[in-house]
């Protein structure tokens, strides 16, 4: 009977290991990155970097999903943390990380998706990151604007200009919403102010890597 109870427990013992991700002692770190577009993503972690290309089918299309996993792999217990390198820090102090060309990855908001673990502690490593591409905002300047009214359009997102605190009409301008890269965008006068006429220069054009700051708008009062 003693027997039979220690061979039990054991048993139990095992599965619960095994359950738990106790049942080998070497665990490779993985995992998938989506929408990656453009490469090469950059993660580390203990010591390793791994730079992830986009994946692609026989006819040379960017699949939505991209596998990765990094080529040394962890003892059981070791502690691990994934990010994407980083490569300075913001005048606040903040990191800043590698980014893939026109692109902003990082790790997908999703129940049970952690970056930050032991190795073990789960039967397997499996860490999800995401892409999108970047977008900035667009805007420029104003001249000679000396009415209320002026009415701005940017593919449906409008920008009303007014008065700013000091009570006089501002010489820039930004649209709330910005553009995502290889966006096209097109500024033009939704409606003009009272007793003058605008006119936009720089308007038109492909959403590059920077903010658009070029845009001109001119206005002039109308003849009596």
């Amino acid at each position: 009977m003693k027997k039979s109870i220690l061979a039990l427990c054991a048993l139990t013992l095992a599965a619960g290991l095994a359950a738990c991700g106790g049942g080998k002692s070497n665990y490779t770190v993985g995992g998938t990155v989506t929408n990656l577009q453009e490469g090469p993503l950059v993660l580390v972690t203990n010591g390793m970097e791994l730079a992830i290309q986009p994946q692609r089918d026989s006819a040379g299309k960017v699949l939505l999903t991209t596998n990765y996993a990094f080529p040394n792999q962890l003892e059981y217990g070791e502690a691990y943390n994934v990010t994407l390198k980083q490569i300075g820090t913001d005048s606040a102090g903040n990191a800043v990380y590698q980014q893939p060309p026109h692109q902003i990855c990082g790790p997908l908001n999703i129940s049970g998706n952690i970056t930050s673990d032991t190795a073990g502690r789960l039967a397997s490593i499996n860490i999800a990151f995401g892409c999108d591409y970047a977008s900035h905002s667009i805007g420029g300047t104003i001249t000679g604007l000396a009415a209320d009214g002026l009415v701005l359009n940017n593919g449906g997102v409008i920008l009303r200009v007014a008065k700013n605190e000091a009570g006089a009409y501002p010489g820039t301008f930004v649209f709330g919403s910005n553009v995502t890269y290889k966006q096209t965008y097109g500024v033009t006068v939704l409606e003009q102010p009272a007793g003058q006429t605008c006119s936009v220069a720089n308007g038109t054009g492909e959403m590059g890597d920077e903010d658009i700051t070029s845009i001109r708008v001119t206005c002039v009062t109308n003849p009596a």
